[in-house]
């Protein structure tokens, strides 16, 4: 893809040190508007930190984020209210409000945050839930929903906040693996409709055919970060493919 000259979310030397250990070190990165910026590597590579210090839930030591080049200020609580607004984050674990049906799960923080009617915030909820193929599971709590229907009704909460950026912490790694297909369907369908997005996943197949561009972690740093061809086709000598091999080869033997 034509890159646009200017990022619509820039993060710069990025450090954290958590329980003794330096989880990040000074990493950066560009997201451009429609992009899909697949994170791989190794568990404990630092993945889901780097995700949820781009997201201030963990603050980081060190580092600085631009949102269409304005610095985000973490220490103004307006700011940084604001910021997440526009910053969707979609967890491993659903984060769903268990005494909340599907439709109000997704129309809570319309009424909440954006001071929405009740029925404009039900409306748009219907309509994001029908978006991720779940308009006939409004009135379902998530103890009635899969672990797939969990994550999608996750994506529609999110989506209904209408905002510039995704960040995905492994949505798929919670779910039986009858039940991945469906989630990556509709990730799929927001990259095809232009979301812009960072995606932390284990999912290889999935990243040689959709991400813009794929950053290997490990140790806490990025060491590698290309195009899926560049990186993992294979002919390519890098600690990608070797990475995504060794997966594939995981996934064969059934474990």
């Amino acid at each position: 893809m034509t890159k646009p000259k200017k990022p619509i979310l820039r993060v710069e030397n990025i450090c954290k040190i958590l329980g003794g250990k330096e989880i990040l070190k000074s990493v950066s990165l560009s997201l451009y508007k429609g992009e899909l910026k697949v994170l791989i590597g190794p568990s404990g590579a630092g993945k889901s930190t780097l995700l949820q210090c781009i997201n201030f839930l963990i603050p980081p030591d060190k580092g600085r984020v631009w949102l269409e080049e304005t610095e985000i200020q973490s220490h103004k609580k307006r700011e940084l209210y604001t910021f997440r607004q526009q910053v969707g984050m979609i967890f491993q674990d659903f984060n769903l409000f268990d005494h909340l049906n599907a439709l109000e799960n997704v129309a809570i923080a319309l009424r909440k945050v954006k001071k929405m009617s009740r029925q404009a915030a039900r409306d748009c909820a219907v309509a994001e839930l029908e978006r991720v193929g779940l308009g006939d599971k409004t009135t379902l709590y998530p103890a009635e929903l899969s672990g797939g229907q969990k994550q999608r009704v996750s994506i529609a909460r999110a989506l209904a906040m209408e905002p510039k950026i995704m960040l995905l912490d492994e949505p798929t790694s919670a779910l039986d693996p009858e039940l991945i297909g469906e989630v990556l369907s509709v990730i799929r369908n927001l990259a095809q409709g232009g979301m812009t997005m960072i995606l932390a996943t284990h999912q290889i197949g999935f990243t040689r055919s959709l991400a813009d561009e794929v950053l290997f972690m490990e140790n806490g740093s990025i060491i590698e970060q290309g195009t899926p061809e560049d990186l993992l086709s294979p002919d390519a000598c890098t600690r990608s493919r070797d990475f995504c091999s060794r997966l594939n080869e995981l996934y064969e033997e059934g474990v």
